[in-house]
């Protein structure tokens, strides 16, 4: 009987032990106000403080979530493309005293601290600011020297515009002197006109021309000169005669003209002593004309002779009918304003 009461004893004992163990460390823990021993009261409250630690640890970070979402969404409502569109670009100011001057107007890029957020957040948010800002003074600096350099080429070509627009003026005053130059020109036709009407109706043989704003006469050498000659014949000087006072009344703004010409035969043996070619010839023709009309009372001024020999033919020297073309004389009325 005393042996199996022994076991019991013990194991009652031990149980004893167990739960007065249980509460006198737990005892001992509250007195000293910590969880030095490992009782289980203290593994709950080290539970409970857990739990409440991460119930903290949860609230902040849905806090900072929240600050975070929020300052993406301030970021993404900054519409940085129209901010670079509207502050970096140069904006053009009025020119003043003829000068072109362009200048950019810098913007910040700063995002405004909310109440309530984490200090994290705001860091964050202030190394943007600090960030944008150094980019923004670097853009400026860049953005300044290309407005410089361009304001140079401004100037530059506002010289060179002035310069063009003097080359300009001085064109159009040319154009205008041409222009007024032109009616007078067209006014002196007309009168040319009239003249070559007057000698046509006045002298029955002759052919007239206006060609290049001048009255061309032409008058057949074989009328004028004996072949080989140059002294005007009765008949050539009857000619002339005829034409003369119609050149006089018309010599206040014309000039006249003589050029003489020849075929291409050479000259007979028995005249080269008095022409060495048809040039001396043909010049010796046109002088003649051109003292006849000064005999005629045209101001010697006003009158030119010249020879061109066989060089300029208006038609074939292989036929009589050309040859007979080529021997001639042409009196050219031109108008002073035409010639100069």
């Amino acid at each position: 009987m005393k042996k199996i009461l022994i076991p019991i004893f013990i194991v009652m004992a031990f149980v004893l032990g167990m739960v007065f163990s249980e509460l006198i460390l737990d005892g001992i823990n509250n007195l000293i106000q910590s969880d030095f021993f490992n009782t289980r009261g203290a593994v709950e409250r080290k539970l409970d403080r857990q739990i409440e630690e991460y119930e903290k640890l949860k609230d902040r970070l849905d806090r900072k979530t929240g600050a975070v979402s929020s300052l993406l969404e301030e970021m993404q409502q900054k519409d940085f493309q129209e901010l670079t569109k509207e502050e970096l670009l140069a904006k053009t100011r009025a020119p003043e005293e003829g000068k072109v001057r362009i200048e950019a107007g810098m913007g910040e890029i700063y995002f405004k601290p909310k109440g309530g957020e984490d200090p994290g957040v705001n860091a964050v948010r202030q190394a943007l600011n600090e960030k944008f800002k150094t980019i923004l003074d670097v853009s400026g600096d860049i953005l300044q020297d290309k407005i410089a350099d361009l304001n140079m080429e401004l100037v530059a070509m506002n010289n060179r515009l002035k310069e063009k627009n003097l080359v300009l003026q001085q064109n159009l005053l040319e154009l205008e002197k041409y222009r007024e130059a032109l009616d007078r020109q067209q006014e002196y036709i007309g009168e040319l006109k009239d003249i070559q009407s007057d000698l046509n109706s006045k002298v029955g043989e002759l052919q007239t021309k206006i060609e290049n704003g001048r009255l061309r006469v032409d008058f057949k050498g074989d009328i004028l000169f004996e072949s080989g000659r140059h002294t005007l014949t009765g008949k050539g000087k009857k000619l002339l005669g005829s034409v003369a006072p119609v050149l006089l009344k018309n010599m206040e703004n014309n000039d006249i003209f003589i050029a003489g010409h020849t075929d291409n035969v050479p000259i007979r043996p028995d005249s080269r002593d008095k022409y060495a070619s048809n040039w001396e010839l043909s010049t010796f023709r046109a002088v003649e004309v051109v003292k006849y009309l000064a005999e005629k009372g045209i101001k010697p001024a006003s009158l030119t002779a010249a020879g061109y020999g066989k060089f300029k033919p208006v038609a074939d020297n292989d036929t009589e009918e050309g040859r007979s073309r080529n021997r001639r004389v042409e009196l050219f009325l031109i108008p002073r304003i035409i010639r100069r």
